[in-house]
């Protein structure tokens, strides 16, 4: 896990997405055979990234669900700290540490 401070963060390879009225860019990576999103705000500059573990096919919609449960759980990401980890079961997205 990459930790970033007081640097902005390469836009090569993040797509951007405006979800209720804030811009964030998030990159889908395939860790060791699991699908993950790593989350951003597209203004943050050594903001807290956002880490959701995702099934096998995934939808933008998965993508959205995974931020509105990060902010539900005070993920923060224009503040610096450590990532947030949520992973994506039947039920719905819980924390994962």
């Amino acid at each position: 896990m990459e930790e970033f401070s007081n640097m902005s963060l390469s836009k090569k390879g993040y797509k951007t997405l405006n979800h209720r009225d804030v811009q964030y860019r998030w990159m889908m990576k395939n860790r060791s055979g699991v699908n993950e999103v790593s989350v951003y705000t597209n203004a943050a500059i050594g903001g807290r990234e956002l880490i959701a573990e995702l099934p096998r096919i995934v939808t933008l919609s998965l993508v959205t669900e995974a931020i509105d449960f990060g902010n539900a759980n005070h993920w923060n990401p224009n503040e610096e700290g450590t990532s947030l980890r949520c992973k994506h079961t039947r039920k719905g997205f819980v924390l994962v540490d």
